[in-house]
């Protein structure tokens, strides 16, 4: 069983220019390769996906770091299972259920 402790949660909240058409692709092309990298959607701009460990989401800090467009604003944060699954998320006046963490993990 994975820790609740050990295991993290790397998400990814930006806000990207959309003014240009050249900007709107590089957006496009960013949330893609979020999509693509196993990242759910969260919220419009946030983006979270689950690790095993610390180590594992630091890989992947840093290839978000070169994939950021130019003048895009990206904040990145680690934070523990178990303090993911704190997280309340309401809709509306209705609290929903939290994601959770992957039943198993993928090899490749």
């Amino acid at each position: 069983m994975i820790s609740e402790i050990k295991s993290v949660w790397l998400m990814v909240m930006f806000d990207l220019p959309v003014v240009t058409k050249e900007e709107k692709r590089e957006y496009t092309h960013f949330r893609k390769y979020l999509l693509r990298e196993g990242f759910l959607q969260l919220q419009f701009s946030v983006y979270a996906k689950f690790f095993s460990s610390r180590e594992n989401a630091q890989k992947y800090f840093n290839y978000i770091k070169t994939a950021v467009p130019p003048g895009g604003r990206v904040r990145l944060l680690m934070v523990t299972d178990k303090q993911f699954g704190d997280m309340v998320s309401l809709y509306g006046k209705n609290i929903e259920e939290v994601e959770k963490k992957p039943e198993q993990l993928l090899l490749f």
